[in-house]
């Protein structure tokens, strides 16, 4: 009786579990809890501020004097760029102008390879065995100049210039293998064929072994070269932030700790008709595509990023809110588990056509029906990004599309770093495309993580309407993730108007410095919480104030800060 009675019990007990599971999966998929969600998510960071002008009385910030020449004005403008989105003050003077050694900089670049130029190089030499630090941040042309510098260069023999191609690091940035070497043809430099002095350290070569970048000690300072050429080129200068970062004893910068994942053209109009695989096109990506994507979302926390098209027609039609297509119908849902994913359904544009040149007319004629079908999926949903199709202007008809979509915050296009446009639409980089990494666009993530602390990847989902690979294109995805959750684990996930949100720390907080008898007091004049910074220094951490740190590479930690003033003390 007992017996029955347990059992009958059990049961019950099943029932009522079987039932809240049922009412949870209902509750979620619900047109309420994805309102509650992405109006949840579309809160912004809480923003503080203290006075710019009494943090300029009290404390100072780095700065460089940069010596410059009319022939390398390419070189100059890029490294110029590079140390002020490192935050960094510069004080650019030509190389033929008299050194003054009284001015309060924090260390010397040479931005030129013409060393001839230079009046006072006993001055220059003179300021290092002071305590100074000098960084050759191209590699120089031979000449007299040379001729007379070249052993406090740390260089014992020169020869010929020579081309050569790929890095391998003798330091790694990051504490993996994935930043270690690269090996790509692509990556390309201009060096002159030496050999170094026993007492120089080599931070990295070309792939031919010839030295690139190292550091020799000379008197009580330091001086630091870097033997090569591609510093003109700002998306490839993570060896140019290594070697600032060698000229002083500690060395911070904001940087965004962001990944975007987008997924390009989708959802898109799938065309009617049979895949190479026997099933529908609408059942292929169903069934076959997006469990991958889901699976491979859900195991390293991409937050996809959608940029959806709506049709492949060269004209617009009108929307009907009756439309029960196909295409509305996946839409729907794609954009729907998107939403419940964490992810984001921005756009790519009303078809796959440029508008940069189109009437404004047109341009809101086409945004107003993209904004139509999207209410549709997602009601009340404000699309907040933008990734457009490859055009010369891409954000020429931002501020017309901003008329129908006024939360546009956000664009992902071709440039070399993320920067905030004047009337506050952030504009991300694209580091790569395809699922698959090579050399060259592992150089290229390297790169954008070092430098600023994000990267993006763009796939392109409409590919597998012609492409049968999707097992091995999901497989090398797979190990493009596994790899970087190994190498950098600290890089969030983020939707691109998250990252967007990050940019506005990364372009505009300033940091100052105050030295102390235990450490650094660092205080900052604006806060985007939590805020990032990736700080060096060959000294020990013996504490913290206000921020938390975590050790990500040799001598490097990134530091994560919720307040204006934080500190960290050091030993030595």
């Amino acid at each position: 009786m007992n017996s029955k009675f347990n059992i009958e019990k059990n049961i019950y007990f099943m029932a009522i579990f079987i039932a809240l599971i049922g009412l949870f999966l209902i509750v979620i998929r619900s047109d309420r809890f994805l309102e509650f969600r992405y109006f949840t998510d579309s809160a912004n960071a809480q923003v503080l501020s203290q006075s710019t002008e009494k943090l300029n009385e009290l404390y100072e910030r780095p700065s460089f004097l940069m010596l410059v020449h009319e022939d390398d004005q390419s070189l100059a403008t890029s490294i110029k760029g590079m140390l002020e989105r490192l935050d960094k003050e510069v004080i650019e003077q030509s190389i033929e102008e008299p050194l003054s050694l009284t001015a309060n900089y924090n260390g010397i670049i040479i931005a030129t390879e013409n060393l001839d130029a230079l009046p006072d190089k006993e001055l220059l030499i003179e300021y290092a065995t002071s305590g100074g630090s000098i960084f050759f941040a191209t590699r120089p042309s031979p000449g007299p100049s040379l001729s007379s510098l070249y052993q406090q260069l740390g260089i014992v023999e020169i020869g010929n210039f020579i081309e050569n191609n790929g890095i391998e690091l003798s330091h790694s940035f990051f504490d993996s293998s994935f930043s270690q070497s690269f090996l790509s043809q692509q990556i390309r430099n201009s060096s002159l064929a030496v050999r170094l002095d026993v007492k120089t350290r080599l931070y990295a070569n070309a792939s031919d072994g010839t030295p690139l970048l190292w550091t020799v000690p000379l008197g009580s300072g330091k001086i630091i070269v870097f033997n090569g050429s591609m510093f003109s080129n700002s998306a490839q200068g993570a060896l140019f932030i290594k070697g600032v970062q060698l000229m002083l004893p500690t060395f911070i910068y904001p940087v965004m700790n962001a990944k975007v994942t987008a997924l390009e053209g989708f959802p898109f109009p799938i065309a009617s008709g049979r895949h190479e695989d026997g099933v529908t096109n609408e059942e292929y990506y169903r069934q076959n595509f997006w469990p991958n994507m889901e699976r491979l979302e859900a195991k390293y926390d991409l937050n996809y990023t959608a940029s959806y098209v709506a049709t492949f027609e060269d004209d617009v039609i009108d929307f009907n809110s009756n439309d029960l297509s196909s295409s509305q119908e996946n839409t729907d849902f794609y954009g729907r588990e998107l939403i419940r994913m964490g992810g984001e359904l921005a756009i790519q544009g009303y078809n796959h056509f440029p508008i940069n040149r189109l009437a404004e007319e047109e341009i809101l004629s086409q945004m107003q029906n993209v904004a139509q079908r999207i209410n549709h999926a997602l009601p009340n949903y404000q699309v907040q990004s933008y990734i457009p199709v490859k055009q010369s202007t891409p954000l020429d008809p931002v501020p017309t599309m901003q008329l129908v979509l006024p939360e546009l915050q956000a664009v992902l296009v071709n440039v070399d770093h993320p920067t905030m446009q004047v009337d506050g639409v952030a504009v991300l980089p694209k580091t790569m495309s395809g699922f698959t990494s090579t050399e060259f666009t592992d150089w290229l993530v390297f790169n954008q993580v070092a430098i600023s602390g994000y990267f993006s990847q763009s796939i392109m989902p409409q590919s597998f309407l012609t492409n049968t690979s999707l097992e091995a294109d999901m497989q090398d995805f797979g190990a493009f993730q596994k790899q970087l959750k190994k190498d950098v684990p600290w890089l969030r996930g983020m939707t691109l108007s998250s990252a967007a949100e990050t940019v506005k720390h990364y372009t505009f907080s300033h940091i100052y410095e105050e030295p102390t008898e235990n450490g650094i007091t660092f205080h900052l004049d604006s806060l985007s919480q939590p805020s990032y910074f990736y700080f060096s220094t060959e000294r020990s951490i013996t504490d913290t104030k206000n921020c938390e740190i975590q050790k990500i590479g040799e001598d490097l930690y990134l530091v994560e800060v919720n307040d204006l003033t934080f500190e960290i003390g050091l030993d030595g």
